[in-house]
């Protein structure tokens, strides 16, 4: 009982510091899903291209500050967009190239370096937008490539927001089951497959059918606070052993799901091609990119009116630096708990008996099912901008078929596909890998208005290659 109230008291504590106003939630919320949950998932998360803003006030005094997000807002906002479900799956890219505990050293070697690199190409790309004019990241691709070359950023895009979809109907469905089976309902009820179906056709399908979606503001509330109690959750079970030989819940979970550990060998040394898993994860875990022109154009400028770029960097630095410390944090709980055992979707180690567990499920499948229709929006017309038909969109035929397809499609392909350690390791690989490092790093090249000095952009044909060369081995790693 005491650890229970230490949780809780904690989770107020920290929801309230994160926590936004209502007006703050929607401010900055033009961007990308989630992955990774993922997903962010959150998308971020969870985290969709397509996002709402709200209006400021008019009547400010000429005596006031600028208008616009300040840093700290920005700051918190960013980090909120990276964090999404994809961090849920970090503990099972460590298990999949070791079962020592002595495995999150290399880990956080690979997650640091990789949140340095993210924030720096996500500061690249508002950069080269400023200087050709690019107010999203496609126009700035376009401005820098031409029109006619948009047409990758556009695919990419799409197929990430697909793989988003996946990601949440998987959660969803597993998390709702668990639930289910923890209030004791019917054994239909017990089965992930029957929540993406009712989930699916009741609450996913006719929140994606709105038009305005300034109402699910709430979401981004609730996201934060159920990303944080999960972290708080999954250190208390690892903190009072509940879950190791001998705990109270040990023998209430599968024998695949109970901890595995073991110490490295010649045969499975400690650094081997399995942490390209990882590093996939982490492309699609750090995602926020699509972003980047948003944020700086919403960042408050200097009062004395010199460039924003430097308070735009501290933005970039701080948001990716908490990202980085919650992902790390989430990783390490659960993988520190269940070792090699860690599965994709961390939570489904944790036994359906377990009433914290089941809060810790709640939460996040509450924050996926406000992300789902954000995601979906930018979905649909991500799709309706490519084939040019962006006007369509406003018919009703129109938005409700598409929407209705693409929720049979993408949900119906969840009731096949479970491994959403794959999901967000492979789109990860891929897509991540593109809209992360190659993409920036080209458009950085390609730039020839002086945003980039001769020396960074000899820098990012190095992260091309780089990008590349993640993007294959980090595929083939997954799909192994």
């Amino acid at each position: 009982m005491l650890h229970t109230r230490l949780l809780l008291l904690s989770f107020v504590a920290l929801a309230s510091a994160f926590a936004l106003t209502p007006r703050q939630h929607l401010v900055l919320q033009h961007g990308a899903p989630a992955p990774a949950p993922l997903l962010r998932a959150s998308a971020q998360h969870q985290r969709a291209p397509h996002r709402l803003r709200t209006t400021t006030s008019l009547t400010a005094a000429a005596a006031q500050p600028p208008a616009g997000v300040s840093v700290t807002a920005a700051i918190i906002n960013l980090s909120k967009n990276i964090v999404g479900s994809g961090v849920l799956a970090l503990a099972a890219g460590v298990a999949a190239f070791s079962s020592s505990k002595v495995a999150l050293l290399p880990a956080f070697a690979i997650l640091l370096p990789t949140g340095i690199v993210s924030a720096y190409t996500f500061s690249s790309i508002a950069r080269v937008g400023a200087a050709v004019g690019g107010n999203s990241y496609r126009d700035t691709w376009a401005k820098v490539f031409g029109e006619k070359t948009a047409i990758l950023p556009d695919v990419t895009v799409i197929f990430m927001t697909m793989a988003a979809a996946i990601c949440y109907s998987i959660i969803v469905g597993d998390s709702f089951a668990s639930i289910a089976k923890l209030v004791g309902a019917p054994a239909l009820l017990t089965t992930p497959n029957a929540w993406i179906v009712l989930l699916s056709a009741f609450v996913l399908l006719p929140l994606s059918l709105l038009r305005d979606l300034s109402k699910l503001a709430i979401g981004s509330v609730i996201g934060t606070a159920g990303t944080l109690y999960t972290a708080l959750f999954m250190f208390l079970r690892l903190l009072d052993g509940s879950y190791a030989p001998g705990g109270k819940y040990f023998a209430a979970i599968s024998a695949a799901a109970q901890p595995a550990f073991a110490a490295h060998t010649v045969a499975r040394p400690l650094l081997n091609t399995g942490m390209f898993v990882l590093l996939s994860m982490l492309a699609s875990a750090y995602l926020a990119h699509y972003n980047a022109p948003k944020f700086y154009e919403d960042l408050q400028p200097p009062a004395d009116g010199s460039s924003k770029l430097p308070r735009f960097n501290t933005v970039c630095l701080a948001g990716f630096g908490g990202a980085a410390a919650l992902m790390g944090s989430i990783m390490a709980f659960g993988f520190l708990t269940f070792g090699g055992a860690s599965q994709g979707l961390i939570l489904n180690n944790y036994a359906t008996a377990d009433p914290l567990a089941g809060l810790a499920r709640l939460g996040i499948a509450l924050s996926i099912i406000f992300s789902y229709p954000l995601n979906m929006t930018g979905l649909r017309e991500g799709i309706l901008a490519m084939f040019g038909q962006k006007a369509a969109g406003a018919k009703a035929t129109v938005h409700v078929l598409l929407t209705l397809a693409l929720v049979l499609i993408l949900n119906g392909s969840s009731l096949f596909i479970k491994d959403l350690g794959l999901i967000v390791g492979l789109g990860g690989a891929i897509l991540g890998s593109a809209l992360v490092y190659i993409f920036p790093a080209l458009m950085a090249i390609g730039e020839t208005k002086g945003a980039m000095s001769p020396m960074e952009k000899k820098v990012n044909w190095g992260l091309t290659g780089l990008g590349v060369f993640f993007a294959i081995l980090g595929a083939v790693m997954c799909l192994k």
